[in-house]
């Protein structure tokens, strides 16, 4: 058994700061504030914490150069790892999302932003609101912007798309900001001249992707009218084709998780594979829109998507010995945490969160929030999370925005520094908390971290990835993911 009265004795001039925990019966786990791990066997830890022979540990080194062993330049290198690692808390915020229309051609069943159907003509945001919206996207203080049109399917409303798109890149290179441009779409709505136009103008493509044809289709209403699956499969091929034409990176693909995906692991991953697809991202169901109203036949708890998670893992692993490359996304982010000098800042998983300083969200109408997930809210008549309306003044917008109450509560409410149960982990480093989940499903930002249920799912998936760590194979085939 662990002698509590070592670790309270240890000697802190000789041993830095570190978190742990019994991996398994045979060895300790220990992270520190730079990020880095270190695997120790009962014996060696026993004798670490003791700090009286340190020099007979045989992994004596590799604790000095991780910074688990103070040297000389221990001070210098801890601060110069931990500024590196946190690198994009300087600038907020740098993902803008941008809510051209709510109206929709699909009515998903998991649909998270509740779209409006097709006559509703009256959510669709106006030159005039977009123009607004781009000021003041450009008076942020991040050198590097993303625009992304979201929600519902931004092609409904193109010509304000395209408007966008041309007024934000005259800007940019007036300005001298790099500018990135997303879509995300389910490309139903699609054609040859708006991808020619797309492409030309450097604007990435995103689509959504339930799996195979049956699962797809059930997830979507209208499409007893109209294949969806047949649809977007070929244009996501032939954005592909066309993309790869340019030397530009390859269309991506989104999965949402639901019950019935749950046994279908395997097909699915096949089924992107497939079409030529490099990466899936297994996300899980979240309780917005009409994915809340439709709980009871969608959701599933969280011990189901772990083994679901588990499996899927396994099986990406297992094509990749087999010469297919072929990545998971979240695997792929957490990996990148834990062994990059900076951290890969994905706004999903961070801390502080992304929401009011990582992303914010622009309504149709104007209106901004902190972030996609605080829009969705006011669509079930929650407006908590408005940080401002865009006003003609960019620069006073953006000045509303950060000095709001939304954004001082949301860093404090997502740093994990001063969170009891967050900060000790021996996986805080790599762990985000998601304020409007907790908020949605707990009333309350804070949420204990044996309750937060995402946290959970956070710390099976890092359990996971550090197994298999632990073999050899595994290891070079999850390495070759991030070292290529």
């Amino acid at each position: 058994m662990l002698d509590l009265e070592k670790i309270q004795n240890t000697n802190t001039t000789k041993i830095g700061f570190f978190r742990f925990k019994k991996f398994d019966d045979n060895q300790y786990l220990l992270t520190n504030d730079a990020w880095k791990f270190i695997f120790l066997s009962n014996a060696d830890f026993e004798i670490f914490v003791s700090w009286e022979s340190l020099e007979a540990l045989a992994d004596y080194g590799d604790l000095i150069k991780k910074g688990f062993i103070k040297n000389d330049d221990y001070q210098a290198k801890m601060t110069w790892s931990v500024a590196l690692k946190n690198h994009f808390v300087w600038v907020w915020p740098t993902l803008h999302m941008i809510v051209t229309t709510l109206r929709c051609n699909h009515k998903c069943k998991y649909c998270h932003a509740a779209v409006a159907p097709m006559t509703a003509t009256e959510f669709d945001m106006s030159k005039e609101t977009a123009k607004k919206v781009v000021d003041t996207i450009f008076f942020t203080s991040s050198p590097s912007l993303t625009i992304e049109f979201q929600w519902g399917e931004s092609l409904v409303n193109y010509e304000v798309v395209q408007y966008i798109t041309e007024y934000a890149k005259a800007k940019a290179q007036h300005l001298k900001k790099n500018l990135q441009l997303n879509l995300v779409t389910n490309l139903t709505l699609m054609t040859e001249e708006k991808l020619t136009w797309l492409l030309d103008n450097w604007v990435d493509i995103c689509t959504s992707l339930d799996g195979d044809e049956i699962t797809h289709n059930n997830n979507r209403s209208g499409y007893q009218d109209w294949n969806s699956f047949e649809t977007v499969t070929y244009w996501l091929k032939r954005v592909s084709e066309e993309k790869q034409k340019r030397n530009m990176w390859k269309i991506w693909a989104l999965l949402t998780v639901t019950k019935e995906t749950i046994p279908k692991f395997k097909e699915i991953i096949d089924q992107y594979v497939g079409l030529w697809l490099d990466w899936i991202f297994l996300r899980w169901l979240n309780p917005y829109g009409f994915a809340a109203t439709q709980k009871e036949d969608l959701a599933y708890d969280s011990d189901e998507w772990i083994k679901f998670y588990k499996n899927s893992l396994d099986y990406i692993i297992e094509l990749n010995k087999k010469w297919t490359v072929f990545r998971e996304h979240i695997t792929w982010i957490y990996l990148m945490k834990i062994f990059n000098w900076k951290d890969p800042a994905f706004m999903d998983i961070r801390s502080p969160s992304w929401i009011a300083v990582g992303w914010v969200a622009y309504n149709y109408d104007g209106n901004i929030y902190a972030s996609d997930e605080s829009r969705m809210l006011w669509r079930m008549w929650d407006d908590s999370f408005l940080m401002c309306e865009a006003w003609e003044d960019g620069k006073e917008n953006y000045k509303n925005m950060i000095n709001s109450d939304i954004t001082k509560i949301a860093v404090q409410s997502s740093t994990l520094d001063w969170l009891p149960g967050y900060n000790d982990h021996v996986y805080k480093t790599y762990l985000w908390v998601d304020i409007i989940h907790n908020y949605k499903t707990a009333g309350s930002l804070y949420n204990p971290i044996q309750k937060d249920e995402k946290m959970q799912m956070q710390i099976a998936i890092l359990d996971y990835i550090f197994e298999k760590l632990q073999d050899p194979e595994d290891e070079k085939i999850l390495m070759s993911w991030i070292w290529k």
